[in-house]
């Protein structure tokens, strides 16, 4: 079963699965094929952050952080975000994608990079059609992209000037070319190679920090992924520098609370989720900054229980009782990410997020190549050196991306993962409890209207999706408990919304009664979930 938030990139995994590939296989052609279909959210520019069930039982985390470069010079660095700037060469750190991919496939893969990029190269060259969530996001940032490069504007707007309509066939000629390179010369190209040295003279041309000699340096290795258990089932999820720590303490914080409670649908509930994602959001990043709290991991069970103590029925927990440095401070995430869940017959797993940082990333690309660069560098705070990964030479990046992967018996259950900045670890804890406590099934437990708490540049609130059975009733009790600041979604949206930030939850699910697998892509984006339409027989 393969879920993505593109159909281009679900049926290119297909593909490969029905072809003998195995997930890991697939996960790496979709992420691949999203460079090409959903190009303003990820691609070899970028950064892929993996958690890997494999079919021997071991989980692991396969970590694509990149780090900053090495000759960055701070104080340039700080007059260029002292101008309000959030893109451009400045802002380019060191892509990891393709080597994060690379690792995976060489290690748990059955097929050559080649084979990979194949249908990928097919569709940049012969077209593909526009989707809906290309066209909003190039709507939302085109006053962004006019002011970049005429050659970034040949990639995203074809034409150089008009976005486009939904079903236009749009090619990427450039981006194919560069991709045929890497199936012919190998992943070492791009870092060690001719192509490292194209990107090294134009980051020189256009004033950028990052070298070859940081390319160079990009390596992916294995990691362990945090783990904890949640009313019996185990959770493994991203570590640091993801966003995992995030889950842990949300989980932790409410199996405090009953199951049955977390079950009902009532402004009880929404308040116990909205309390628990708030203490999260400020221990969490203390636990990744390696500070205790009281003498305790934040991470820790006992931890979770003393906090819980702070969330009293009918009363938002005061603000004063939060630690002074949170997600928000250090961290001004772009939102703007994709994932991809793949399970296959084999036992094997992949939940697997990417991102540009913000939608096209720096909002520049190196003529000929044919894709964005990230602007990770822009998400620092680099004042502030109490945030973990204060801005300075060879420091991992932080993101907030949380690929995770749920067993039941040590059985793989569920894989999932949502783009959505600091939404990421509460929508991916929603949907947990959603399956553990509310005895959902994967498509009910994405589908099921979200609230979240919105903690962003100084901007404090509730977002709600306000269709049944969430209430204007259970808004109106929200704000009686202290919740002043509410966004309401209603559907059908109308007009400019806040879609995007509930996130965008690809899952799959596999049923060991049953022996069915089920996927979903979360209508909220578009998704697309679909499995193979034939059996693969493997000896």
């Amino acid at each position: 079963m393969v879920a993505t938030g593109s159909p281009e990139a679900t049926e290119v995994a297909v593909g490969i699965l029905e072809m003998g590939g195995n997930a890991i296989d697939a996960a790496v052609a979709a992420a691949l094929t999203l460079g090409v279909v959903e190009s303003p959210s990820s691609g070899i520019g970028g950064h892929t952050y993996m958690v890997v069930h494999l079919a021997g039982g071991r989980t692991v985390a396969i970590n694509g952080a990149s780090q900053t470069p090495k000759t960055i010079d701070i104080e340039r660095f700080r007059k260029f975000k002292s101008r309000g700037m959030t893109f451009g060469y400045e802002t380019v750190a060191a892509p990891t994608t393709l080597a994060t991919l690379e690792f995976a496939r060489k290690h748990y893969g059955s097929l050559d990079i080649a084979a990979l990029l194949e249908p990928a190269i097919e569709l940049a060259e012969d077209g593909f059609p526009l989707g809906r969530v290309q066209i909003i996001k190039t709507q939302k940032y085109y006053d962004d992209i006019m002011k970049s490069s005429p050659y970034l504007q040949s990639i995203v707007l074809g034409d150089g000037h008009s976005i486009g309509e939904f079903g236009d066939r749009r090619q990427m000629p450039d981006l194919a070319n560069t991709y045929r390179r890497i199936a012919a010369e190998g992943v070492r190209s791009f870092y060690a190679g001719s192509i490292a040295d194209e990107i090294e003279a134009d980051m020189i041309r256009g004033g950028g920090f990052l070298r070859k000699a940081d390319l160079r340096a990009v390596s992916a290795r294995e990691v362990q992924p945090f783990m904890t258990t949640y009313r019996g089932y185990k959770v493994l999820t991203y570590p640091p520098p993801g966003g995992g720590a995030g889950v842990v303490t949300i989980l932790n914080l409410l199996e405090t609370f009953p199951s049955d409670f977390l079950a009902t649908d009532s402004a009880e509930r929404h308040h116990a989720l909205l309390d628990a994602f708030r203490i999260a959001s400020a221990d969490a990043w203390m636990a990744v900054a390696g500070l205790r709290i009281d003498g305790l991991d934040p991470l820790t069970k006992r931890h979770a229980y003393r906090r819980s103590k702070l969330i009293t029925p009918g009363k938002m927990v005061p603000k004063e009782m939060f630690s002074s440095s949170r997600v928000s401070d250090c961290l001004q995430p772009g939102g703007n990410t994709t994932h991809v869940s793949v399970a296959d017959n084999l036992g094997n797993v992949v939940s697997l997020t990417q991102t540009l940082s913000r939608s096209f990333g720096a909002k520049v690309a190196t003529r000929g190549l044919g894709f964005p660069y990230n602007n990770s560098l822009a998400e620092f705070n680099a004042d502030d050196p109490r945030c973990p990964g204060y801005l300075r030479p060879n420091t991992p990046m932080m993101t907030l991306m949380s690929p995770t992967i749920v067993l039941k018996d040590d059985e793989f259950l569920a894989a999932l993962g949502t783009p959505g900045s600091e939404m990421i670890p509460p929508v991916v804890s929603e949907i947990i409890s959603n399956l553990v406590d509310r005895k959902m099934g994967i498509r009910a437990a994405v589908t099921a209207p979200r609230v979240l708490w919105w903690d962003r540049s100084g901007e404090l609130g509730v977002y709600i999706e306000v269709v049944d059975p969430i209430t204007k009733k259970d808004v109106k009790a929200l704000r009686r408990m202290g919740f002043t600041k509410i966004y309401e979604l209603r559907y059908p949206p109308r007009g400019k919304t806040k879609m995007n930030d509930f996130g965008s939850v690809n899952a799959v699910a596999y049923d060991p009664e049953t022996g069915v697998f089920t996927g979903v892509g979360d209508p909220r984006r578009y998704g697309s979930a679909m499995g193979p339409r034939v059996v693969v027989t493997r000896e």
